[in-house]
């Protein structure tokens, strides 16, 4: 098959005479390349970290939460009742959720303190799957905690942590001795956040440390997707204000608040999908540098070839065809810097805890866990993209060639040839 002979040419002058290709557009390509990889890495990153976010998020806090205003105490029993009634909603947990100091070798720590009913939570979270020593606290005055927060405590499975409650400082009229609680299990979730501020007990236990006689402050429901908890929540609220209206020993459920784990963290999904955004706008200006690079090298190119130029237009070419060339050589350019850009990035992501081990032998500190809340760097290279990278480099390199093109077209045969 015969190609057009404007793209023969493009081809033709990528190949200069005296060798098998031009180092510089050699360079132009590796420029191009560098660009899309570097943008794909950290769309990979981005796209990881959100994916981790979410994923912990899901896990952790269920897909709905339901509490009473003023985070008041409430009976959670008629509340299981009627999301009972609900087809998409497949479990429900009550928790007592509080934040308590901890002392222990003279050293005063904060962590939040969540109650459970380790039966019901097994419909919920998958917390018993990130145990690394233990087991959860089935039995009272017991509590299992985040693996870097044992760390800083320095306490094992079977140790005693004393335990102060918010109750300990602000009741005037009678004094409340700190909880004795038995260590009992050690879990990690892989978030810094999490495995140092984080303990779970049994849902009596944290009733008592909180000071609650009965009832629980919230309660977790999962759904059948979710990331289409919205209309669930709306259906909750629903059936809770027809509660309250048809009952009237139930009035209380008005009271009830049904928030989505998207609502919950709304502040830090918007921030993860600004960077994203912002991230990718910035860095497209890498590319748009290297674009600059297929402009230059086509301007140079048509210099050499000002003689070629003038000789083709005295045989009839038309200034179509010349324009032709120039746009295919920065077409060319950029499909094969996109390729190979492509290939790096996407190697890049799926090894880049290997790379970053390799690279913490110089520098220890780099993207350490306490800063950037992960043991390891999350990554997910997307189809969308990869596509969107190729989409817009491609788009540069063609407008690359716009000004070279242009400047061959207009050449008139007689300066191009008048030294010949």
């Amino acid at each position: 098959m015969k190609l057009p002979i404007s793209l023969f040419l493009a081809f033709k002058y990528l190949k200069p005479k005296r060798s098998m290709v031009s180092i510089i557009t050699v360079l132009t390509m590796m420029g191009i390349m560098l660009g899309v990889a570097v943008l794909i890495v950290v769309l990979s990153v981005m796209t990881g970290f959100d994916d981790t976010h979410k994923a912990h998020m899901i896990k952790l806090d269920s897909h709905i939460q339901i509490s009473a205003r003023g985070d008041s105490a409430f009976n959670p029993d008629p509340v299981l009742a009627a999301l009972a009634e609900i087809p998409e909603v497949k479990a429900a947990a009550p928790a007592v959720e509080g934040f308590v100091m901890m002392s222990r070798y003279g050293r005063a720590i904060t962590a939040a303190l969540r109650g459970i009913d380790p039966e019901l939570e097994k419909g919920i979270s998958d917390i018993e799957s990130y145990l690394i020593e233990g087991a959860l606290p089935t039995d009272d005055e017991t509590v299992v905690v985040g693996s870097r927060l044992a760390m800083t405590l320095g306490t094992y499975v079977g140790d005693t942590l004393t335990v102060y409650s918010p109750e300990c400082f602000v009741n005037e009229d009678e004094i409340r001795l700190p909880a004795e609680l038995t260590v009992s299990g050690v879990f990690s979730v892989g978030m810094y956040d999490v495995d140092s501020q984080f303990m779970i007990s049994s849902l009596q236990t944290a009733r008592d440390v909180f000071a609650m006689e009965q009832g629980a402050r919230s309660l977790r429901v999962l759904t059948d997707d979710p990331f289409m908890v919205e209309a669930t929540a709306d259906k909750i609220r629903d059936v809770f204000a027809e509660t309250a209206r048809s009952d009237p020993k139930l009035g209380w459920f008005r009271v009830l608040s049904a928030r989505t784990w998207m609502d919950i963290h709304q502040s830090l999904l918007s921030t993860l999908a600004v960077e994203k955004n912002m991230m990718f706008l910035l860095l497209c200006f890498i590319s748009l540098v290297a674009t600059f690079c297929v402009s230059i090298n086509l301007i140079t190119l048509g210099v050499q070839k000002t003689h070629e130029i003038g000789l083709l237009k005295a045989l009839g070419f038309s200034s179509g065809k010349i324009v032709g060339v120039f746009l295919f050589l920065g077409v060319i350019q950029g499909v094969f810097g996109c390729l190979l850009g492509g290939l790096l990035g996407s190697w890049i992501s799926a090894n880049l805890d290997a790379i970053l081990n390799f690279m913490r032998h110089f520098n220890p500190d780099l993207m350490s866990a306490q800063f950037y809340q992960f043991t390891e760097m999350p990554s997910r290279t997307t189809p969308g993209d990869v596509l969107s990278v190729c989409v817009i480099v491609m788009i540069f390199s063609t407008l690359a060639g716009v000004l070279p093109a242009f400047r061959a077209a207009r050449m008139e045969p007689v300066d191009a040839l008048r030294y010949e």
